[in-house]
């Protein structure tokens, strides 16, 4: 098991093969590394500053160029789709970076614009979308408001002046006249013809009379048919009569009705016109803001009435209190929803959306529940950030984008369009289509950063064909950067940046030369730092709270590595359990004599926030079938795919040296004991050999030696992951077994610049007790392990020098197979 994220891929060139027929020569095994090889401390004078508090602050970009200058390209190209994803590890300053970015590049940006939604008169359903300049907006809110509250005041005075109620009562008065003189003539024609006429709500209806007294209708059905024949005669004779009378008593009353309205609207035009041409003069260069106020106008004066005060117990107020949200407020068409307020704004926004749900991040419709109906309106209309973020600058997590259903989608529109829209996620989703407000959408000038990690882009990038077109920019953040004198200034400078910043106490010269350390051992790489400064910081803040409890002056060296210690004590609980495991001897673990086919092998375990390595024992036993490489954990369900071409690669070496023109005719059974979850990776391919060859060869492998590494094909051993906690894991378990035992690890020799283990290491390599030694190919590996020489010559070389263990293999085969034939 190891670690993928550090893993190298290097393959050295095969060795040339000696002379065939030439005995082998055991050549001097390794030397194991020198102690100063294992860990590269930081010289504490390499630093600029002193022990005081002359500190050099910086809040530059620390060895992150790539990234840099591709967000300057990002940022700087002001077309569609240029917009930029930010990947790379959590903790490595991609968010700092970007807002430390955003702030420089938003302050030479233009100012963006106010928008406003205000009521469409010719289509209730579809608000209009109006821009302003930035603080614009507020003010014309304002100005309505004001203009609703005078005509409030001004219009019912004037429709109560005497003046008013003058010429309306004479006009009135004389249609009056003029209708009862219609009907006094009717009246008399009537009466002529024996018919009196009343007015009713039904209309004008006629009255026969009969020796001077009009008749009921029980009276009239009484009447004999000549004398009805005779009134019916005559009420035919009058009804021309009444229509005409009808017919100019409505003329009177429309012409009085437009008189009026006349004299009404005369008023109306004087009064609104005079408080509407004052916000003319303001916004008269923005055509839209004037339509919309001309459109006020003439809505203002066909409801003037509307600014009448009306008895509030009356049945019609009433009414209006209930139905609809423009009887609730009939003055509600004429506020002004500022949607987007840029009045306290001095540059372009920069919006870094932490909970980008749907309707934070698109906008809402939002909706009042009054009488058991869902009651809504254009002021009603709220923005996301989206809209808060036009002519400026949104900053997404990608992880948080992907949480709840159709963000992403709604995303690709919003960008792809370049329009904001503003739409109910319930209405899209109902089984039945329901009305409702249709916004018009803003046009959108935004720049989007989402930050990310590289899983998540390629992810994107293969199954979106949409995503390299709207996201056109990648700007990859490094996890590591490389060790100099320049680095290693910029980490004491950050430390002192973080002195200030987070008000902590001074940090020595041993201090930072710790924490630069740990930036090697972050990466396992004692050529490089790590980049991931988020671990940094939450050092320095663990470390001043050690030295604030030592009541001590400074942060030291001391400080910054119990704080270490106590950070692994929080989470290695698991890795605990494994060693009282091993000192109980629940795990059969053997460092002492030698063995025939058990190797100790080295793993690593990953659980999230912690990695510590874990001793394993690997067994093989050999039996007369012909199976070859028989995996028990692939068998078993418990390898994983790398595991299992690490295998099959074993095989292959087997065949090509072994079993050349035929068959091996053994099964090796390979089988990591007590082990009961998944195995994956390849690092124990050079174990799993030794292992192998030990069994076949019956030549016992020293069992105070673990090993790890990766094989290829041609027997040379690659570079693997996790080195120090593997070697560290071996070793915290030999001395819970024997502390006075002395014991190697083998490690590939590539590997030799990933070593930072811990300092508790350190003097048992310098007293000898521990043994790091490289190997660099499968010779080295299993004459170390067994103090025989292996005899590997090459995959194309098929003699094996006298005295090898694979002559001493070849040998064992041909007494199993007498037919087999030897190699030549």
């Amino acid at each position: 098991m190891q670690k993928k994220s550090i893993r190298a891929a290097r393959h050295p060139k095969a060795k040339a093969a000696p002379a065939r027929g030439v005995a082998l020569t055991p050549k001097k095994g390794p030397t194991p590394l020198a102690p100063e090889a294992t860990y590269l401390s930081c010289s504490p004078s390499l630093f600029t500053y002193s022990d005081s508090n002359e500190y050099a602050l910086s809040h530059e970009i620390i060895a992150q160029d790539r990234a840099v200058e591709a967000i300057n390209m990002g940022l700087g190209i002001r077309k569609p789709g240029y917009n930029i994803y930010v990947a790379g590890i959590q903790g490595t300053g991609k968010t700092s970076v970007i807002r430390s970015f955003l702030e420089t590049w938003s302050s030479h940006s233009p100012l963006p614009l106010d928008w406003i939604y205000v009521y469409d008169f010719n289509d209730s359903e579809v608000p209009k979308a109006i821009s302003l300049k930035a603080g614009e907006g507020r003010k014309l809110k304002k100005l309505m408001e004001g203009l609703v509250k005078n005509l409030k005041e001004i219009i019912p005075s004037a429709l109560q002046s005497e003046d008013y109620e003058n010429a309306v009562n004479a006009y009135l008065s004389a249609s009056n006249e003029r209708k009862s003189k219609q009907y006094a003539e009717l009246e008399k024609l009537a009466k002529s013809m024996d018919f009196i006429i009343k007015s009713t709500r039904m209309g004008i209806e006629t009255i026969p009379v009969v020796d001077g007294r009009p008749l009921s209708e029980k009276e009239y059905g009484k009447l004999g048919d000549p004398l009805r024949n005779s009134i019916e005669d005559r009420r035919a004779q009058l009804e021309p009569e009444v229509l005409d009378f009808a017919r100019k008593v409505r003329a009177i009353e429309q012409e009085t009705t437009q008189y009026v309205e006349s004299i009404r609207n005369d008023l109306g035009q004087n009064i609104v016109g005079r408080e509407v041409e004052p916000i003319l003069a303001v916004y008269g260069d923005n055509e839209a803001i004037k339509t919309y106020l001309n459109e006020v106008r003439e809505h203002i004066l066909e409801n003037l009435l509307d600014f009448v005060e009306e008895e509030p117990n009356s049945r019609e107020s009433r009414e209006e209190l209930f139905y609809g949200p423009d009887n609730r407020d009939k003055f509600r068409k004429y506020k002004i929803n500022v949607f987007v307020d840029n009045t306290n704004l001095n540059q372009a926004p920069v919006i870094i959306e932490s909970n980008p749900t749907y309707y934070n991040l698109f906008g809402r419709i939002e909706k009042n529940v009054e009488h058991g109906m869902y009651l809504t309106d254009f002021t009603m209309i709220k923005p996301g950030a989206i809209h808060r973020a036009n002519g400026g600058y949104l900053v997404l997590n990608a992880m948080d984008v992907f949480k709840t259903q159709g963000i992403w989608d709604t995303l690709k529109r919003v960008l792809k369009n370049r329009l904001g829209f503003i739409e109910d996620m319930g209405e899209q989703f109902s089984l039945l289509p329901t009305s409702g407000l249709r916004p018009t959408p803003i046009p959108l000038d935004i720049k989007v950063i989402m930050i990310g990690n590289d899983e998540v882009y390629r992810l994107l990038f293969d199954a979106d064909e949409d995503f390299h077109k709207i996201f056109k920019i990648k700007s990859d953040f490094d996890y590591r950067m490389p060790r100099s004198k320049e680095t290693m200034n910029a980490y004491a400078s950050f430390v002192a940046t973080r002195v200030k910043v987070e008000n902590l106490m001074a940090f020595d010269r041993d201090g930072v030369a710790a924490i630069v350390e740990y930036g090697s051992r972050l990466v396992e790489d004692q050529r490089f730092l790590s980049t991931q400064f988020s671990e940094i910081k939450d050092l320095t803040i663990e470390a001043d709270f050690l030295a604030r409890k030592e009541q001590s002056t400074v942060v030291s060296r001391n400080h910054v590595e119990k704080a270490l210690d106590l950070k692994f004590q929080r989470v290695n609980l698991i890795e605990e359990h494994m060693l009282s495991m091993v000192k109980f001897k629940d795990v059969l673990l053997t460092i002492t004599g030698e063995k025939v086919g058990q190797v100790n092998g080295l793993s690593v375990y990953d659980i999230g926030d912690y990695s510590f390595g874990k001793v394993s024992r690997l067994t093989c036993t050999i039996a007369m079938t012909n199976e070859g490489i028989f995996n028990i954990e692939r068998s078993s369900k418990l390898s994983g795919k790398i595991h299992d071409k690490g295998v099959h690669i074993l095989s292959a070496f087997l065949n090509a040296v072994l079993a050349h023109e035929k068959g091996l005719g053994v099964t090796a059974s390979i089988c990591f004991e007590q082990s009961y979850g998944l195995i994956d990776g390849d690092s124990a391919t050079v174990t799993e050999l030794v292992c192998i060859l030990s069994a076949l060869s019956q030549i016992p492998v020293r069992q105070n030696v673990a090993m790890t590494g990766s094989l290829n094909q041609f027997g040379e051993v690659q570079p693997v992951g996790g080195i120090n906690e593997k070697i560290e894991g071996f070793w915290r378990s030999t001395q819970l077994l024997d502390p006075n035992q002395s014991v190697i690890v083998l490690i590939p020799k590539q590997n030799a610049y990933n070593l930072m283990i811990h300092r508790s290491l350190r003097q048992a390599i310098q007293n000898g007790q521990l043994n790091l030694v490289p190997i660099s190919d499968i010779n080295e590996a299993f004459q170390m392990a067994t103090g025989k020489p292996l005899g590997f010559l090459g995959v194309s070389e098929h003699h094996f020098p006298k005295g090898s263990a694979l002559q001493i293999i070849e040998t064992q085969l041909k007494k199993l197979h007498p037919k087999r034939k030897p190699h030549r």
